[in-house]
């Protein structure tokens, strides 16, 4: 089983009477990259704030590394932050910004900014200021200010908001590296599906402020990929017909739906067998599911 590295039960935090965040628990493994889906003001960056603590829960509980209360404060310096874009001088070269970090944080290490700016692929760079910079370079180098340290976690929110699309695929490429070799839990906000899609082992969703659910890559993929989908009236009724011809990987997913995950050929033969058994069929489909209509689903539907 994976240890946990983040948990945190029925976090809260209020401004005023709306309640950005509303008994959120989440749990994130070890070596984990776990995307916080949601849209814009659904709760994501005060969720991340409380974290990384830049804002105080109201009610609620955190742990992080088995510490939690009071004794937070010995670890805080094995998270490392971006939330609101990366705080830069501009005028300072990328050398420079990196220099400042490491002196606030008492670190003297001979090439240890050099080893940062190699890793986020800015050591060319490096004596060009920071304000001189591309969108994708300076979330790189805000990366790279959130590393210094060495974190055990890191927490970006929306990392890749406004990014181009080499900007994003840059920023994709150097999480992915920094997950891979250097074994850096992640939690990433996004409300970019697609992108998220391509780097998280795990989802929560949040909407209003209330996490809706908590799915793991594997579990999510297996919804949003190719299936059977029927239709019917008792769809509990066909069960015991599936059985019998040998399906074992199936679904019932509400009071009228079934999905099938395999042998998708055999779908006229489904449809056959049930209706010749006296199940009034409505509907049989080969379908293929998405992200966006998972997450419009698991929201309340297309109004929102």
């Amino acid at each position: 089983m994976s240890e946990l590295l983040l948990e945190t039960r029925e976090l809260t935090k209020a401004y005023g009477r709306q309640r950005a965040v509303d008994r959120v628990s989440v749990h994130i493994q070890k070596g984990a990259i776990y995307g916080l889906i949601g849209r814009n003001g659904a709760g994501k960056t005060t969720f991340l704030k409380m974290i990384s603590g830049l804002a105080k829960p109201d009610s609620g509980a955190l742990a992080l590394f088995g510490y939690q209360g009071q004794e937070l404060s010995k670890i805080r310096q094995r998270v490392g932050c971006l939330i609101g874009g990366p705080g830069l001088y501009p005028y300072l070269s990328a050398e420079d910004n990196l220099n400042l970090k490491c002196m606030f944080m008492g670190i003297h290490k001979k090439g240890y900014v050099a080893e940062l700016l190699s890793m986020m692929g800015l050591y060319e760079a490096r004596r060009k200021k920071a304000g001189k910079f591309s969108l994708g370079m300076k979330q790189r180098l805000g990366i790279a200010l959130a590393l210094v340290g060495q974190p055990d976690l890191l927490v970006l929110d929306e990392p890749i908001n406004g990014l181009d699309p080499q900007g994003i695929a840059e920023v994709r490429e150097t999480l992915i590296k920094l997950n891979e070799d250097h074994r850096i839990t992640m939690i990433i906000s996004s409300h970019i599906l697609e992108e998220l899609s391509k780097i998280s082992t795990h989802y929560g969703i949040i909407d209003h402020g209330c996490l809706l659910q908590e799915i793991s890559r594997e579990e999510l993929m297996k919804q949003c990929g190719e299936r059977i989908e029927i239709a019917a009236e008792a769809p509990e009724r066909m069960l015991p017909f599936l059985d019998s011809m040998g399906f074992h990987d199936y679904q019932m997913i509400d009071g009228e739906k079934l999905y099938i995950y395999e042998r998708l050929e055999d779908a006229p033969l489904v449809n056959q067998m049930l209706v010749q058994h006296g199940i009034f069929v409505k509907s049989v489909s080969v379908t293929r599911g998405d992200l966006e209509n998972y997450f419009i689903r698991m929201t309340g539907g297309g109004k929102q």
